[in-house]
């Protein structure tokens, strides 16, 4: 157990501890990963977005015709960014 010093009133506190014995302000133990994914879009995703859009909107055109070849395009491109984004998300 290591002990860092209350932010608030500077008392030395167990980093186990949920709040400073003597402030009651809150402890974070500073070795502890980060809980959160960072706020925002990889940055990746407009080129993740744009090669799933061509690779999907290419294989409807050519399996079907350009009209449906431009929406499933665009839905394939969302997929992408989707399952990126997911993917992020799951590992932190």
């Amino acid at each position: 157990m290591s002990k860092i010093p209350c932010v608030n009133c500077g008392e030395m506190v167990d980093t186990a501890a949920g709040a400073c014995e003597v402030c009651g302000a809150a402890v974070e133990d500073v070795g502890a990963a980060p809980t959160r994914a960072a706020a925002g879009l990889h940055p990746l995703a407009p080129a993740v977005f744009a090669v799933a859009a061509l690779g999907v909107g290419a294989a409807g055109t050519v399996l079907s015709s350009l009209a449906l070849g431009i929406p499933l395009g665009l839905v394939g491109g969302g997929i992408g960014v989707w399952m990126l984004e997911r993917g992020r998300r799951l590992t932190n």
